[in-house]
């Protein structure tokens, strides 16, 4: 199964959707938004690290985009949104790098409030 920031039980439920076909078309554009900006929203993460996090939310584009085709007005409002929201909400962002990324044509980061380790 390899490395991963999710429980056993987390991953398993995850592989079996990926397995039914659940990231054919994109997700990210159809779940609903807890937040709204004007060209990011907040979604849940119905796969959270359940490992490390408490919570765990993704900041997504609204147009399908990957970050390379970020306009600069997307560019400007993230950095707005990470210094005036997200900084204040979250723990910590987590992007995947290509070889992890399930929707690498959709732009997103994982917001993540951690757990409590001892």
């Amino acid at each position: 199964m390899g490395k991963t920031l999710r429980t056993k039980e987390g991953q398993a439920v995850y592989r079996k959707f990926i397995d039914k076909g659940g990231l054919e078309g994109c997700p990210l554009c159809v779940v609903p938004s807890i937040k709204d900006f004007k060209h990011w929203r907040i979604v849940k993460n119905k796969f959270p690290y359940d490992l490390i996090a408490e919570k765990h939310d993704m900041l997504v584009p609204k147009r399908h985009v990957d970050e390379v085709s970020l306009n600069e007005d997307e560019i400007s409002e993230l950095r707005e949104i990470k210094r005036e929201y997200i900084d204040s909400e979250y723990s910590y962002i987590i992007e995947a790098m290509s070889k992890n990324k399930s929707i690498p044509a959709h732009f997103h980061i994982h917001l993540i409030v951690s757990k409590e380790i001892n």
